[in-house]
């Protein structure tokens, strides 16, 4: 077996072993928490995600991180709120978020042609960063589910004119309740191969996102534990950003993808809702190894 062991509760003979372990191995002062795969597929809540995000919200510092730019943070917060998982707008990084960060730190006086959805247009206009059609020196391309030929064509014409190229990330599908769908990096491949040229990527797992996550928990990066379902992104970066992590195997990673990829966690586990009785050392609220067990 590797160094990363699937961690999970009944992993221990005894509750004292456990917190004994606990105790010995680390000391988290912040998480970062990946979205799609890890706490939701969709509309679908993962079970009992919101019971242990609830428990952990109590104890450390939490970030919700997504990739997904179709939606605002506000719109991400409500959605959370309807599964019941208590967060703020100020807890969450999108990539739409990361981008208009970006946009703004480098290239503040841009005016932006962009590819994408609603809630990345939000980001930006929330950013006083201005959306063009015309005149535009930076193409910024997101997931949008309109996008055609037109679209492709307009973008390309401003980047061989000589606009900054930008990605919110370059995921190359998404899994959701109805299946599997093409990402924001099909769209964003596209738009390389033509104009031969590659983008500035923003979201997971730049080195960017990764450094807006410790400016905004405030706390140094081997403090922080990222929990995410995909090596490539969620655990690449945590790894690179010097961050503890730990995969969930309820999306877009299983165990028989570590060894192809060579990206190793700290820790894996089944699901979310086995993480509260490994972090928690004396788990407070009462419960017991077996409460966590399936």
């Amino acid at each position: 077996m590797t160094s990363s062991q699937i961690f999970r509760c009944s992993s221990f003979t005894s509750l004292s072993s456990f917190k004994l372990f606990v105790q010995l191995k680390m000391e988290f002062k912040a998480l970062v928490i990946d979205l799609d795969g890890s706490v939701y597929h969709g509309n679908n809540l993962i079970e009992r995600a919101d019971e242990a995000l609830n428990f952990l919200d109590k104890r450390y510092d939490i970030l919700y991180l997504t990739n997904n730019s179709t939606r605002s943070r506000a719109e991400f917060a409500r959605k959370l709120a309807n599964f019941g998982i208590s967060c703020t707008k100020q807890q969450l990084i999108t990539s739409g978020y990361a981008s208009a960060q970006y946009i703004q730190e480098h290239y503040a006086s841009s005016k932006v042609y962009v590819i994408g959805e609603q809630g990345l247009k939000d980001e930006l206009t929330e950013h006083d960063i201005t959306i063009c059609e015309e005149d535009c020196d930076c193409v910024l391309v997101g997931l949008d589910k309109e996008f055609n030929y037109k679209k492709m064509s307009k973008a390309l014409n401003i980047i061989l004119k000589g606009a900054v190229f930008i990605a919110t990330n370059t995921d190359p599908f998404l899994i959701t309740s109805e299946g599997v769908k093409p990402g924001a990096g099909s769209l964003v491949t596209a738009i390389e191969t033509a104009s031969v040229k590659k983008a500035i990527v923003t979201g997971k797992p730049s080195a960017f996102i990764t450094d807006l996550i410790v400016k905004e928990l405030k706390v140094k990066p081997e403090e922080i534990l990222i929990v995410g379902d995909n090596l490539q992104t969620d655990i690449l970066m945590g790894i690179k950003g010097g961050m503890k992590t730990a995969l969930v195997l309820t999306g877009a990673s299983k165990l028989s993808d570590i060894e192809k990829s060579k990206i190793s966690p700290d820790y894996i586990f089944k699901s979310i809702k086995h993480i509260p009785p490994f972090l928690d050392k004396n788990l407070r609220d009462g419960r017991t190894e077996k409460d966590y067990q399936d």
